[in-house]
């Protein structure tokens, strides 16, 4: 998730056909625009000088330009190799048909440079670490935020009214800050990363992993309560429906248009290539237009076909789009769970609510880094 708002030094950038189709997205839900803060503050204004963590905001900051910068990177490098070796495949086939020796030589540039792409790709894995290492890191800052709620409840709650409370509240956040790193490079951590995830380590500070005991109830919790429900919950359901939406660029539909072509192409190569066979068996000699032509016509819809696999295969956007829809039902459960229940319950659905994002996006680092070594 992204920001675009000039007053936080984010740069907006073109969406492309396979870029993140959500590279605008506000992170309103740890109040990261001025526009969020000024809308809690003209409805819950007390809550405001709790939840709104500055520090954090420019901490997420450092970790979530890099993490789009090296996205769109690795996403352009997938493609262009990709695109590139299918042109010269199917410029090759189409290369006897050609008046003189310019279509060939083409298909071949084309093709090497398209190989050569995929292999660098493939080899050098540092865009893609960088990428998901700034990513990890950038979605442990958002984690950090809601976990420093989540572990000291009853003392936010106080410093919503108390000013004695407001101080230690902002010295409990500032020595949680501490457990993230500044951002270098995070790349180094990414192999490890792409392994089993545990319970435990979706907690950002090793001590939050035993739940401590529930906070009194009072009108400034269930304040608290009613924002995180919006702030938590609400955020990520929309989040991910939007990814599983209707617009053409979301994970959900590029897997079907990338699954229908992969389909029609095939079909398409096998026609043509049966119309060579049959003209062929007519009688018609290899050099033959119409021989040529669909004999053409199938490796170069063969050669479309393969791109496609690969670019599904590299840019993962058939299990993104599941993916997406495990965690939306996920986090409706907790969702529902929280409404539910009491001060215990809420704090146990919030707690588990942190377990569900982590295991997210641990899949989402393993996936991807995984997928790499298909290209």
């Amino acid at each position: 998730m992204n920001t675009a708002t000039p007053e936080e030094g984010q740069t907006a950038a073109r969406t492309g056909l396979f870029e993140d189709p959500f590279a605008d997205w506000a992170n309103d839900d740890i109040l990261f625009t001025r526009p969020a803060r000024m809308a809690l503050g003209a409805r819950r204004l007390p809550a405001l000088r709790v939840l709104d963590w500055p520090e954090l905001r420019a901490l997420f900051a450092s970790y979530d330009t890099p993490a789009n910068q090296n996205a769109r990177r690795d996403r352009r490098l997938a493609l262009l190799a990709v695109g590139s070796a299918a042109a010269g495949l199917a410029a090759a086939a189409f290369a006897p048909l050609a008046p003189g020796p310019w279509l060939g030589a083409a298909a071949a540039v084309l093709t090497i440079g398209g190989a050569g792409l995929a292999a660098l790709h493939a080899l050098d894995a540092r865009p893609r670490a960088r990428w998901l290492g700034a990513r990890y890191w950038t979605e442990r800052a958002r984690a950090l935020y809601f976990q420093t709620l989540i572990n000291n409840l009853g003392l936010a709650a106080a410093a919503i009214e108390n000013d004695t409370a407001l101080g230690e509240w902002k010295a409990a956040r500032a020595q949680a800050l501490t457990a993230l790193p500044r951002f270098d490079d995070q790349a180094a951590d990414v192999p490890r990363l792409a392994g089993v995830a545990t319970e435990a380590e979706a907690w950002v500070v090793a001590e939050w992993a035993a739940p401590p005991a529930p906070p009194p109830a009072s009108v400034s919790l269930e304040l608290l309560f009613d924002i995180l429900g919006r702030q938590r919950f609400d955020s990520q359901i929309a989040y991910a429906e939007r990814k599983l939406g209707d617009s053409v660029r979301t994970p959900r539909r590029r897997s079907q248009a990338l699954k229908l072509g992969g389909t029609i192409l095939p079909i398409i190569a096998v026609a043509a290539a049966a119309a060579g066979g049959m003209l062929l068996a007519l009688g018609r000699p290899p050099a033959d237009l119409g021989v040529a032509v669909s004999l053409a016509l199938a490796a170069s819809a063969c050669a479309g076909a393969l791109a496609l696999r690969l670019i599904n295969d590299s840019l993962r956007v058939s299990e993104d789009a599941g993916r997406y829809a495990r965690y939306a039902a996920a986090v409706m459960r907790a969702r529902a769970r929280f409404e539910a229940g009491d001060v215990a319950e809420k704090v146990a659905a919030l707690r588990e609510m942190e377990v569900i994002a982590y295991r997210d996006l641990r899949e989402f680092v393993a996936d991807h880094w995984r997928a790499r070594h298909l290209m």
